[in-house]
């Protein structure tokens, strides 16, 4: 028996809302009922537009909204979506504070509704098996270092709401760890005025992390390593492998010098990643299921952002 498709709506039509949108359209799962933006010009060709939000809020065949709008916008609409009866995606960062997340998860608890945040990189393969391979060392996390620069065009909020986001998600997911505080540093760039940033934490269990995020770097890297007692496991997610590392010392060593010694190398396989994110959606919906870790983890990467302290400018 075939399963009814979902009826959906994207919400905001930039760049992201756009791959969105296809997307959308070419899942079993959904139906792209309709699409609105502020701005007129945005559209797309496989949806009808709605004339407003209202017009999608209203229309009780549409159950699910994607959100794609202005950072600062999420926590409004998705409250407002979910006053009305619909689940919600809302793209990376949830809100801006941690009591909106509380909010937004509560409301939408309350409703019987699935609000998730779009944290796409946590269904790519190779953050996966990164978290498959820490759990079954067995072995204590020291520290997570995480590199993300030269990837996308500068936007005019700063960095570490758009690239930064994804490797704190990553750092939780894979540890099981949530920050506890954070200091950053950060660069303007032409009207950016954090187009580089690096960011200083300190999280559950004496686990230290590090994230540099940037959009001027002269080089694209997308590289995240996790120190364990006596393993490294890291992730390069231009080249699609995963490696681990052996560092238990040994006799033949003089005291105090390091040395890390792969033991095994993974090639991850091309993957959807967006498209599992979102048949993930469609499976909690069906399952009428709140995403309690998801929304845990949405929640950290928000509130280590807001307690993160400004220590200076760096050049």
């Amino acid at each position: 028996m075939t399963k009814k498709t979902i009826n959906v709506s994207v919400i905001g039509l930039g760049p992201w809302g756009q791959t969105l949108a296809h997307k959308l359209s070419a899942l079993p799962g959904f139906t792209l009922k309709s699409t609105f933006d502020h701005h007129d010009a945005r559209k797309v060709a496989h949806a009808e537009t709605a004339p407003s939000l209202e017009a999608i809020l209203d229309d009780a065949s549409i159950k699910a909204c994607v959100i794609t709008t202005p950072n600062h916008t999420h926590a409004d609409l998705a409250r407002t979506a979910l006053e009305a009866g619909k689940n919600v995606l809302i793209a990376k960062p949830l809100a801006m504070t941690a009591a909106a997340c509380d909010e937004i998860s509560a409301l939408a608890r309350a409703k019987g509704l699935v609000a998730m945040t779009g944290h796409t990189t946590l269904f790519n393969p190779g953050v996966l098996l990164m978290k498959r391979l820490i759990a079954e060392s067995g072995r204590p996390v020291l520290h997570f270092d995480a590199r993300r620069r030269g990837v996308g065009r500068i936007q005019k909020n700063s960095v570490l709401l758009d690239l930064a986001v994804h490797d704190l998600a990553n750092a939780i997911f894979v540890t099981g760890r949530h920050p506890l505080s954070a200091q950053h540093v950060q660069r303007p760039y032409g009207g950016c005025p954090a187009a580089q940033a690096q960011m200083f934490m300190r999280f559950e269990g004496g686990m230290t992390g590090h994230v540099e995020s940037s959009w001027v770097a002269s080089e694209r890297r997308r590289l995240a390593v996790v120190t364990l007692d006596g393993r490294i496991v890291k992730l390069d997610e231009l080249t699609a492998k995963v490696s681990v590392y052996d560092t238990t010392p040994t006799p033949s060593l003089a005291e105090n010098n390091f040395t890390a010694v792969k033991i095994a190398e993974y090639k991850v396989d091309a993957h959807d990643a967006l498209a599992d994110e979102l048949s993930a959606f469609a499976k909690l919906i069906r399952e009428r299921r709140f995403p309690e870790e998801n929304a845990r983890i949405a929640r950290s990467v928000v509130r280590a952002i807001e307690i993160s302290e400004d220590i200076g400018v760096y050049f």
